[in-house]
C-alpha cells in the first residue's frame, strides 16, 4: 500500500508508535523511500527525484527535513556498503493511512446502518461493525483500508491453518464452506483463470451506502494470507465490485504465479 497522492497527512508506524506526517516534503521523501524500501536512496538521489518531479528543493533544505524524520525515527541512516563515506537513507516505518476526501452525510448514514441492523444478533454486530469504520472513516477523514488489510493478513493466517485442501479446488471449497460456516457471506467461485470470487451478503460491507469506493480490504488481506500460506508463493487480492461502489455483492481477483 502506497501513499495517497490527496493526501493532506499521513501516518506511519514505527518502533515509537503511530506518526503523522503532514509536511509535504517529508510525505515526498517517505513516499520515494517506499517506492525503494529495503535499498535506501543517498541524498542525491532524493535531490534528483525532487528535481526530475518538478519541485526542486535545496541539498541543504532536504537535510533538515531528513534529519527530522530520523529523530522520529521513521527513517534510519546507513553507511553505504560500498563506500563508508557515503550515507544511504533507509525507509525505518511503514505506511499505515492516509486521509480523505470526506464523505457527506456520515450521521445520516450511521443512522441507516444500526437501523436496518436492528432485530437479529449476528445482524447487529455486523451493523456495529460496519458503522465503527464508516464512523472513523467519514468524522475524521481517516482511511482505514491499510490497517485492515494487515490486520485481515494475520487473520487470515491462522484460518489458513484450519484449512485442510492442498489443491486450488480443495481450498476455494475450504474458504466457501468457512465462509458459510462462520456467517461471513456466501462464497461462489465465478473464474478459474484469473481466479475470481463473488461473495454476497458480505459481512464486512453489506450494511455501507454506496460510498464510491471498495471496502474489503480486511478479506484482501484474509484471502492473501491464506493462498501465499497454502501455497508459499505471494499473491495479490484486489477487490473490483463492492456493495460499496453500489454493487449487491463484492467481487475479487486473486492473481497468483503458481497457478
Amino acid at each position: 500500500m502506497t501513499p495517497s497522492k490527496r493526501a493532506s497527512f499521513e501516518v506511519y508506524f514505527s518502533e515509537d508508535g503511530l506518526r503523522q506526517v503532514s509536511n509535504p516534503v517529508r510525505m515526498k521523501i517517505l513516499e520515494m523511500l517506499q517506492e525503494n524500501y529495503g535499498e535506501g536512496l543517498e541524498l542525491k538521489d532524493i535531490y534528483l527525484l525532487f528535481e526530475n518531479s518538478g519541485q526542486r528543493k535545496s541539498k541543504s533544505t532536504l537535510w533538515e527535513h531528513l534529519k527530522i524524520l530520523i529523530d522520529k525515527k521513521l527513517v534510519i541512516e546507513r553507511a553505504h556498503p560500498d563506500d563508508k563515506r557515503r550515507k544511504l537513507f533507509i525507509l525505518n516505518s511503514k505506511f499505515v493511512g492516509t486521509t480523505e476526501m470526506p464523505m457527506a452525510e456520515v450521521s445520516e448514514q450511521l443512522s441507516v446502518i444500526i437501523q436496518e441492523s436492528i432485530g437479529d444478533p449476528l445482524t447487529f454486530a455486523n451493523g456495529l461493525f460496519c458503522a465503527v469504520r464508516f464512523g472513523i472513516e467519514g468524522l475524521t477523514n481517516f482511511n482505514l483500508s491499510p490497517v485492515l488489510r494487515e490486520i485481515g493478513r494475520t487473520i487470515g493466517k491462522e484460518i489458513a491453518s484450519t484449512l485442510l485442501g492442498e489443491n486450488l479446488d480443495e481450498i476455494l471449497k475450504d474458504l466457501s464452506k468457512f465462509w458459510e460456516m462462520h456467517k461471513l457471506g456466501h462464497v461462489k467461485v465465478v473464474s478459474k483463470a484469473p481466479i475470481t470470487l463473488v461473495v454476497t451478503e458480505c459481512y464486512e460491507c453489506s450494511r455501507f451506502p454506496n460510498v464510491g469506493k471498495c471496502l474489503c480490504a480486511q478479506d484482501e488481506g484474509i484471502l492473501e494470507a491464506v493462498f501465499e500460506t497454502k501455497f508459499k508463493k505471494s499473491c495479490k487480492v484486489e477487490e473490483i465490485e463492492c456493495y460499496g461502489t453500489g454493487h449487491s455483492h463484492c467481487k475479487f481477483n486473486i492473481t497468483f504465479p503458481l497457478l
